[in-house]
């Protein structure tokens, strides 16, 4: 099992009123979904948004299409006859295209001819962000919107053929975390307050959460005003305005359950009581962190880089966000990620100080 040094917090160092230990994980929570397993090394790795999943997730990959190429050059030895069928039918060339649509240049005459071909080339990228295997200032494509990232169903946790396998102490469960307020503020950021035409990649999805904050505000503030013309187009609303947008429904656990997982509380996304992390890293020590795997992976040459986004905002661009955020709000907000604050040990004010609201 992977620890870290000096040893991170443990869910299980928490006291037990702060869980309501289960170890039962259905079909249709959200740690389904975001959550990579590595089954040869007994591990898995719960990715919370916006706390550099696309360098945490791009290194789950990298290491799973190692085991695939080891699979492959022992000739599948000792591998179940359903993985190797699925492992062995990957259509290389839907794979080129897709990659040359994420902005990899591939020339012609480098195509791979073979599986194994294949694997070098895509550990090239995901290592170096192109196919020589040199280092490059660009980098790899983004794993959430790659198809290779979803196409080997023996890294989905769902695949999992014996699910009680992760809660054994001889797993190691992986989740990496960053102060509530800030994560939510990076959300903001860069879903909500950045508009199509600014962004790398399409995301329509946000762009309608846009829409529909702007006109409940218009709705709330002139309700029988009739309007012959979009004002919401291309319309940022405010960070109170998103706030408020997302505390609809959140004072049940099922609300809370059916938020957008870029803000929805860590500890409800990944399960944390039911699973108990093992490996607990920072996005505020994340190199440090970050390292640990790299170590623990025997990887070489892996350049340590903490985001693929182009915010480049520092502790005081998020803090600003809340400066004049209204105090019952702030309160809601606390009570919303109160398990994030309590089972990682966060301080409110780091943030907020406001001497006249109750701290947790």
């Amino acid at each position: 099992m992977l620890t870290l040094s000096p040893s991170p917090t443990r869910i299980d160092e928490v006291k037990k009123d702060h869980c309501n230990i289960d170890k039962t994980l259905y079909k249709n929570q959200l740690v389904y979904s975001v959550s990579i397993v590595l089954q040869s090394r007994s591990l898995m790795y719960c990715a919370v948004p916006k706390v550099a999943t696309k360098t945490l997730l791009t290194l789950m990959l990298y290491v799973h299409l190692l085991d695939i190429q080891r699979n492959l050059r022992n000739n599948w030895t000792n591998i179940d006859i359903n993985r190797t069928r699925t492992e062995q039918t990957i259509d290389i060339s839907t794979f080129i295209q897709d990659l040359r649509q994420n902005g990899i240049r591939i020339p012609k005459t480098k195509e791979p001819k073979s599986l194994d071909e294949f694997l070098q080339m895509y550990l090239h990228i995901l290592q170096f962000g192109n196919i020589n295997g040199t280092s490059s200032s660009r980098p790899p494509p983004n794993p959430w919107r790659t198809k290779l990232t979803y196409s080997f169903p023996y890294i989905r946790l769902f695949n999992l053929v014996n699910l009680s396998q992760i809660f054994s102490s001889s797993f190691t469960r992986i989740i990496f975390v960053r102060h509530p307020f800030e994560r939510l503020a990076s959300a903001y950021k860069e879903r909500i307050a950045t508009l199509s035409k600014d962004r790398i990649e399409p995301e329509p999805e946000y762009d309608a959460i846009r829409t529909k904050i702007c006109y409940q505000r218009m709705w709330l503030k002139k309700p029988h005003e009739r309007v012959y013309n979009d004002p919401c187009q291309g319309n940022v609303p405010s960070f109170e305005d998103f706030i408020r947008y997302i505390l609809v429904d959140t004072q049940s656990s099922v609300g809370i359950s059916q938020m957008d997982f870029h803000w929805q509380p860590y500890s409800s996304i990944c399960q944390v009581c039911q699973l108990k992390y093992n490996f607990i890293g920072r996005y505020e020590t994340f190199n440090q962190d970050f390292n640990h795997l790299i170590r623990y992976f025997n990887i070489l040459n892996w350049i340590i880089q903490k985001k693929y986004s182009s915010s480049h905002l520092i502790k005081w661009n998020y803090q600003k966000f809340y400066f004049n955020l209204p105090n019952d709000l702030i309160c809601q907000l606390i009570r919303l990620y109160e398990e994030d604050f309590r089972l990682f040990k966060y301080e409110i004010n780091q943030y907020i100080n406001r001497t006249d609201l109750i701290r947790i």
